[in-house]
């Protein structure tokens, strides 16, 4: 897969992310009157914009192209979905740069953990594979 491609699969994913934050809002008044909705929203677009002015060659996104893509489409693990949803939900002035740090840190955390939902197995005891 092309470089540019990754970083396509990635903020596309990103984007989508940030749809269905916005969609929350829309489909749940109560949710409307929550500015950390809007701002993670923001946030996320914000996100998407930076990752596409990034060299295709960055070694952040070729660590998630590694550690997160199935075929040619960005899967992201549980725990880095979760944390995309909640850009700068909590924290409004966490900065793209340290988020993309973070995305691929918790990209091999959810590594280390697929397939390993009750811990570390005896060898030869792993009913999943």
């Amino acid at each position: 897969m092309a470089s540019e491609d990754v970083r396509a699969a990635i903020v596309e994913r990103i984007r989508a992310v940030g749809e269905w934050r916005r969609d929350r809002v829309r489909h749940d008044p109560g949710l409307g009157t929550d500015l950390r909705q809007r701002r993670s929203a923001a946030g996320i677009d914000e996100l998407a914009a930076y990752i596409t002015q990034l060299p295709a060659d960055d070694d952040r996104l070729q660590t998630l192209h590694r550690l997160t893509f199935s075929g040619g489409t960005f899967d992201p693990g549980a725990s880095l979905l979760m944390e995309l949803g909640r850009f700068r939900f909590f924290d409004a002035i966490e900065t793209c740069e340290v988020f993309l740090d973070r995305m691929t840190e918790l990209a091999a955390f959810d590594r280390r953990e697929r397939g390993e939902f009750g811990g570390p197995q005896v060898p030869g005891d792993e009913p999943w594979h």
